[in-house]
């Protein structure tokens, strides 16, 4: 069961705005069985419109979602483009302009006979009231392709998509059971996982794949196994299999599963340990508490941190000796081992996470080029120190430092360091 998904707007095409529409709807789509096959996004125009429409009826597919150029102004042009090709005249639906007064209502006002323009709608077509909105969606079914067009604002676009698009796709059309489980890694680039996963993959039942799905600015991996088929119950057993086999494969290089972000599989570990953890950043200005604390009740185990940028601060705040730095420079082991027993002590912490280093593009020389950056994490009994010899690229250093940060602590945590 194949789809083409359609996004009319020259924002979109100029960049003023992100296509999330299509993103949204692919992943509704699959979850239902239905394969997106092509997104497209054509301007706002009539001829590109009616230029698409006439590609599809010459295709394998048999469903077009359209989103966009619904609205009461002259730029939208999405319904008189579908009431041409399909040789439909528009004529007015009260249930449309009815449901636009109630949205009207909502906000205290009143939709007068000028709004009405809104509500004529073709003849022959299944109206879908957008209840979140004045713009009707439709529902047409020609040469055996059903197309459907919906507003392109994306929370009107999800209303009818979930209460009147999807359950009428599940009517008429009998689709497979698709079922996609995440496992989330970090540790190892998609080359090396590839390598330690070619057996695996080798031996997955035909109806069972493997996806990679890299984050190279984040330093992180998703990795998809996606089940089809028609037995739901039997395709999450089969799926169940060799989620346990690709786990048993990757240890701990796997630190969750889902949506799961790397700074929350660090927060439970913390939580089960009723630690608190603090950070002492140079290099990362504040990054890595950050994400630390962009989980919704981080406050039970990160305690805080400190942004100490100058040298003379991480005197000042973290107790670094100055003849530490003068004799091994603020990007040095000891220099960050000292900002770690620093913070240890000032913060009452359990743990600590401490950086410093060049983040770029400048500020390198030949003993530390760019992208030189030390690492001390830790407790009160030991400090666990790294060297990265990253890239030149300022904001790839610091997210990449931070996802290393994150995950040594996740280690250390686990007792596997």
């Amino acid at each position: 069961m194949n789809a083409q998904i359609i996004n009319i707007g020259d924002e979109i095409l100029i960049g003023q705005i992100v296509n999330t529409n299509a993103a949204w709807m692919a992943r509704q789509l699959n979850r239902i069985g239905i394969h997106v096959s092509e997104v497209k996004v054509i301007a706002d125009s009539k001829e590109a419109i009616l230029q698409s429409i006439r590609a599809v009826e010459n295709s394998t597919l048999q469903i077009v979602l359209i989103t966009g150029g619904l609205g009461p102004t002259k730029d939208d042009r999405t319904k008189h483009a579908l009431a041409a090709h399909f040789g439909l005249e528009l004529a007015y639906h009260a249930p449309s302009f009815e449901n636009i007064e109630t949205v009207f209502a909502q906000f205290g006002r009143k939709a007068d006979d000028r709004y009405k323009l809104q509500a004529y709608m073709p003849v022959g077509a299944e109206v879908l009231i957008n209840k979140m909105g004045t713009a009707s969606g439709m529902w047409f079914k020609h040469k055996g392709i059903v197309f459907v067009a919906m507003p392109g604002v994306p929370r009107e676009m999800n209303y009818l998509m979930e209460h009147e698009v999807l359950p009428r796709l599940r009517t008429q059309f009998e689709t497979p059971t698709i079922l996609h489980h995440t496992i989330l890694t970090t540790g190892k680039g998609e080359t090396d996982l590839s390598e330690m996963l070619e057996a695996f993959e080798t031996s997955l039942p035909q109806h069972i794949q493997l996806a990679y799905l890299p984050k190279p600015m984040g330093g992180l991996v998703r990795l998809r196994l996606s089940a089809r088929g028609q037995n739901e119950q039997a395709l999450q057993r089969a799926l169940n299999t060799e989620v346990a086999k690709l786990s048993q494969i990757l240890g701990n290089l796997i630190y969750g599963e889902g949506e799961m972000t790397l700074s929350q599989a660090v927060g439970e570990l913390l939580q089960k340990k009723g630690g608190k953890v603090g950070t002492a950043e140079s290099c990362t200005g504040g990054n890595i508490a950050h994400q630390l604390t962009s989980t919704a009740g981080s406050s039970a185990y990160f305690k805080g941190g400190v942004i100490a940028y100058s040298n003379a601060l991480k005197i000042k705040l973290l107790h670094v000796s100055k003849t530490t730095i003068a004799q091994h420079g603020a990007v040095s082991e000891p220099t960050v081992t000292e900002m770690a027993t620093g913070l240890l002590q000032s913060l009452e912490v359990d743990y600590v996470i401490a950086v410093s280093g060049i983040a770029g593009p400048s500020g390198g020389h030949p003993g530390k080029p760019v992208g030189t950056i030390w690492l001390a994490i830790g407790d009160k009994n030991r400090l666990y120190t790294k060297k990265l010899q990253l890239s030149k690229d300022r904001t790839r250093n610091i997210q990449l430092t931070t996802t290393i940060a994150l995950d040594i602590l996740r280690k250390f945590l686990l007792g596997d360091l």
